[in-house]
């Protein structure tokens, strides 16, 4: 596969592709490290409220905000005075007329991707509905800002996670090596970041397995090709953060003895838990063999479109 570079270098210095991915790593353990201490001087202050439907809504988005501003912060000032480009048009969150449209598409795609997840897992018998709308007393009302609010709030999170691989190390890598490296690099780095970055290794969050390990590349490739097809991250950031904001908030798989989340619209089980036929994770849908299917065939679907209809040059100034 050729593509030319996903932006143009204009009159910024590039960093090598190789030293985006080590960067990657630090800035997001760094700035993770500082969010927590920023996180909890917010609980400080709250401490002692009164727990509300609105508050929450309130505290989960400020949670995402103040845990992940460090990270922008980092990233931002080496973007700013090292490649001297500008943050958000030189790493893909271009504000133009298509924005809102790429990331309705993404939205469409997570949607998607949660409800072929759910489907091969009842084929396969390994899902099973225990209750609906497990609630801890939310009134039904608060739902229409709460689970707003939770998406925004995975949104927040997300962003950074896009904006690092697919922002940042997609196109470093594609800019000096073409559209092949670019989607191996970052959709390899992608994957080794959630069992082998720096706060990983401090506080594992997943557990290796290979199939989980292949899901990990399948997605970024997918986000890849939607990243170079359209220009810009809103279309690959909406469907990242889609389905794990369903499978954390709407469709929700608790293991044995699990305490739900506070807002479960669907409690499920998986009967046949495993690696290989999925199971409950902070990983979530992306575990199994049934996922590998699944975005292996969204993946030859994305890579029809994008030999078909090639991708939109992200302009990157000065």
């Amino acid at each position: 596969m050729t593509s030319p570079a996903v932006t143009s270098r204009g009159t910024g210095r590039d960093t090598h592709p190789l030293l985006t991915v080590l960067l990657a790593q630090l800035i997001y353990a760094a700035g993770l490290l500082a969010g927590v201490l920023l996180f909890q001087t917010l609980g400080a202050l709250l401490a002692g409220a009164q727990p509300s439907p609105p508050l929450i809504a309130v505290f989960a988005v400020l949670q995402a905000v103040l845990g992940h501003a460090p990270i922008f912060a980092l990233l931002w000032a080496w973007v700013r005075f090292y490649e001297r480009r500008p943050f958000a048009a030189s790493l893909g969150l271009t504000w133009d007329g298509l924005a809102w449209r790429q990331h309705a598409t993404g939205f469409g795609l997570g949607v998607a991707f949660i409800a072929g997840w759910l489907a091969l897992q009842a084929a396969i018998g390994n899902l099973r509905v225990d209750d609906t709308l497990v609630a801890s007393g939310t009134p039904l009302a608060a739902l229409a800002y709460l689970l707003p609010a939770f998406y925004l709030g995975r949104i927040v999170m997300i962003s950074i996670e896009e904006i690092l691989y697919r922002g940042w190390i997609l196109r470093s890598a594609t800019t000096r090596w073409g559209a092949t490296a670019g989607i191996a690099i970052s959709s390899g780095a992608f994957a080794l970041f959630h069992f082998a970055g720096p706060l990983m290794l401090i506080f594992p969050l997943h557990r290796f397995t290979w199939v989980l390990a292949a899901n990990l590349v399948l997605w970024s490739v997918l986000a890849a090709l939607l990243t170079l097809m359209g220009g810009s991250l809103w279309a690959a950031m909406a469907f990242h953060a889609t389905p794990l904001w369903l499978a954390t908030h709407v469709f929700v798989v608790a293991a044995p003895g699990q305490r739900p989340p506070q807002l479960a619209m669907v409690l499920l089980s998986q009967p046949q838990a495993s690696p290989l036929l999925g199971e409950p994770a902070t990983a979530g849908p992306f575990t199994g063999l049934p996922t590998t299917l699944l975005l292996a065939l969204l993946c030859g679907a994305a890579f029809a479109a994008y030999r078909r209809r090639g991708r939109r040059v992200t302009p990157v100034a000065g």
